[in-house]
């Protein structure tokens, strides 16, 4: 099964893609995640700086997603895939790639594209792959908006704000986005 979610952003690939490796959520109440689609909470990287076999972290409200890197095109191209998990799909969901595409707009924006490519095994797969496309969707948006959020307060600090971005080589490109902890 394939999802695919494209989104706009007015700031530039550049300042989108440090998202992609470190950034935290703003929580929401939605009726999806309220039923049980994991919520995401933050995205990270646990060993450092991003590159081919790295790994990348995904962790929400039910768990956490340990992902191996794929491809790391900076600022252009993200992808990645899913090694282990402790979410209660992990016996009908064995395999979760994903990719994120940042395209440059005309404008001076972004174009992103995030396809998570997954394989569902078991019975009643066609049931269960309708309740993952409406849940993955319901991911992609929120993170999506997340970012478009924290991008957009990227932009408005400029990127010599000490007190909202810091300069870290440790991490995803040069720039690592902080944010406070909700609880």
């Amino acid at each position: 099964m394939i999802v695919k979610t494209t989104w706009h952003f007015r700031e530039s690939p550049e300042v989108v893609w440090p998202l992609l490796c470190n950034s935290r959520m703003e929580p929401t109440h939605s009726c999806l995640f309220g039923l049980g689609v994991p919520q995401p909470k933050e995205c990270r990287l646990p060993e450092g700086p991003g590159s081919v076999g790295s790994t990348r972290q995904c962790i929400s409200d039910r768990g956490t997603i340990e992902q191996r890197i794929l491809v790391w095109d900076e600022p252009r191209r993200l992808a990645f895939r899913m090694e282990q998990t402790d979410i209660y799909f992990k016996p009908c969901v064995p395999t979760i790639v994903e990719e994120f595409s940042l395209t440059p707009t005309d404008a001076g924006g972004t174009r992103a594209t995030r396809t998570t490519r997954l394989e569902i095994i078991g019975w009643f797969r066609t049931a269960k792959g309708a309740m993952l496309w409406f849940g993955l969707k319901k991911v992609h948006r929120f993170v999506f908006r997340n970012w478009q959020r924290l991008a957009a307060e990227a932009a408005r600090a400029g990127q010599n704000d000490a007190a909202d971005l810091t300069i870290d080589d440790s991490t995803c490109r040069s720039r690592r986005w902080r944010t406070p902890s909700h609880s």
